[in-house]
């Protein structure tokens, strides 16, 4: 995410693609009439200042030792590697609080250059912590122990397709590698991963694996776990290949260690994933529900029938009324008449304050049509009301530039976040509802004015992925206490109703403490002796998951 000076360094993205509150002027006024407070002044960060020295001894030595491996220690370099996009990560960002800068980034260009710096690092006791897009949001990057020195591992210079094998529909990938690279060589081939997170244009394979990623057309293409077949790892004590087939009965597959160890354990430099052709025609299903649990009801229905979209969009009510908030252009006379004929039929169906669904259906033509029109039946069953194919489509052109809009909102005072979990059908409308009662009784939500967005993304037989989204007004002299006390009402309802702590969040620092809790003793002493084993210096990421 390249930036171009020391006072939007944390900013996600491109600037040239930011679009601010004032884009959206209807989002703009209902914020301003629901929190009685004018969003015209931004508050721009100052320019970063902040002159952390390095350990120049110890990195002259390691430029003597390794003269071909490219570091940085200028300040830019190394203000870029030292966050990631969590909202505590962003107020010490606008703030200048608590900015621990890595001593240096480290930019092997080969694997072996790789494998020689972790030797280095564990012998010297220096801490290396793995750097891909940068995207993570539950503090990944934020450090225990901040006395010590320690480098990042910017990995993107291993970005090169090794191979691809056309026949058997699989690709092996050097893990430093963008999304939109990798699905530029693939789709140059036929070919596609399916795999596109929210973070998918600043986000990298091997922060995908290391998190357990989940993208937004992982309900058909499955999850990164599904994707990978085969890793390579290179960690302090040396190389790990794992087994190089889908399935096989050799043992113990330690694939599984790699996946989601947030780089506790070694690097993932190299994955062989699995491929597929180009979709012959993409099918999208658009409908809205009287109700949320109606919805949710007819989903259910629809993928224990085997029938899996490509991709699920369902947005509660609430949600549903913000997307059509996110428009440019104020109403006019002819998109108010729009607007009125389309509640008047709306109302004419029951539904007065409507949940969008959108669902896409990949393959064959015959094939997507035939699931489309399986949706359709259901989703008539359950009280649906079908709607244009376009809402889809246009979702899906500007699905990558919401997170945008997020460091405006900072800017001019309003709080947003985004938690998520993955809970059975059963409990999905219960704990949605108790959430917002939770919340309601807290001033950091700004009680009965603070907004909840809801929407489910990823599903499965047994249950569903739910993502919310707060929105309050900025706690402007506590605003890391406003966050915490949200975080723990929300994360807390979700453990207490059987959720998992993330779903494709991972856990970083922001989640360790519920995962601490939910993992037994012995699990976290097993985990523990692997470390050991694998980075025997503990300079991996130390103070993450499982090490306390």
């Amino acid at each position: 995410m390249p930036q171009e000076n020391l006072s939007d360094w944390w900013k996600w993205g491109e600037p040239e693609k930011r679009k601010t509150l004032t884009y959206y002027p209807k989002l703009k006024v209902h914020f301003e009439e629901r929190f009685q407070t004018t969003f015209n002044k931004i508050n721009k960060a100052p320019e970063f200042s902040q002159k952390k020295k390095t350990q120049h001894e110890t990195l002259q030595q390691f430029q003597t030792r390794f003269p071909k491996i490219k570091i940085k220690t200028d300040i830019f370099s190394r203000l870029q590697k030292a966050s990631g996009k969590s909202y505590p990560d962003l107020l010490s960002a606008f703030h200048h609080n608590q900015i621990h800068l890595p001593d240096a980034v480290l930019c092997p260009a080969t694997q072996n250059e790789l494998q020689e710096i972790l030797q280095w690092a564990s012998e010297q006791r220096i801490v290396i912590i793995p750097f891909g897009g940068g995207s993570n949001v539950v503090g990944a990057f934020a450090q225990k122990d901040t006395t010590k020195p320690f480098t990042m591992l910017d990995l993107s210079a291993l970005n090169r397709l090794v191979s691809i094998d056309k026949q058997n529909n699989t690709a092996i990938f050097e893990t430093g590698i963008y999304g939109p690279r990798l699905e530029a060589i693939l789709q140059a081939e036929g070919f596609t991963m399916g795999h596109f997170p929210q973070s998918f244009e600043y986000s990298t394979l091997g922060g995908w694996i290391v998190t357990r990623s989940a993208g937004q057309e992982s309900s058909h293409y499955g999850r990164i776990d599904d994707i990978v077949i085969a890793l390579k790892a290179v960690a302090p004590a040396g190389e790990i290949r794992t087994s190089n087939y889908e399935s096989d009965a050799e043992g113990i597959n330690i694939k599984s260690l790699f996946l989601g160890s947030e780089g506790t354990l070694g690097i993932v430099s190299e994955a062989k994933v699995r491929i597929h052709a180009l979709p012959e025609s993409k099918k999208w299903v658009t409908a809205v529900f009287p109700t949320f649990n109606s919805g949710t009801e007819a989903l259910r229905k629809l993928i224990q029938s085997d029938i899996f979209p490509s991709v699920v969009r369902y947005s509660d009510e609430q949600e549903t009324f913000f997307l059509s908030l996110l428009s440019h252009d104020m109403p006019t006379l002819f998109s108010s008449i729009k607007a009125s004929l389309t509640k008047s039929i709306l109302k004419f169906n029951g539904i007065e304050k409507p949940s969008i669904m959108m669902l896409r259906f990949d393959g064959s033509t015959k094939e997507a049509a035939l699931k489309a029109q399986i949706a359709k039946r259901i989703i008539k069953k359950h009280s649906g009301f079908l709607s244009g194919k376009s809402l889809g489509k246009k979702w899906e052109s500007s699905r990558f530039g919401l997170p945008y809009l997020r460091d405006d909102l900072i800017e001019r005072g309003i709080f947003v976040d985004t938690m998520e979990t993955v809970l059975p059908w059963d409990k999905i409308g219960n704990m949605k509802a108790e959430l917002l009662a939770n919340l309601q009784q807290s001033k950091a939500f700004g009680n009965k004015n603070g907004i909840l967005l809801a929407h489910l993304s990823h599903v499965y037989t047994s249950g569903s992925s739910i993502y919310f989204t707060v929105i309050t007004k900025q706690d402007n002299e506590q605003p890391l206490a406003q966050w915490h006390e949200i975080k723990n009402i929300v994360t807390d309802t979700i453990v207490a109703n059987g959720g998992a702590v993330s779903h494709h969040h991972s856990i970083g620092r922001d989640h360790q403490k519920w995962y601490l809790q939910k993992t037994d003793k012995l699990t976290k002493e097993v985990l523990m002796a692997i470390k050991k084993t694998l980075d025997p210096n503990f300079i991996l990421n130390p103070g993450k998951l499982f090490d306390e």
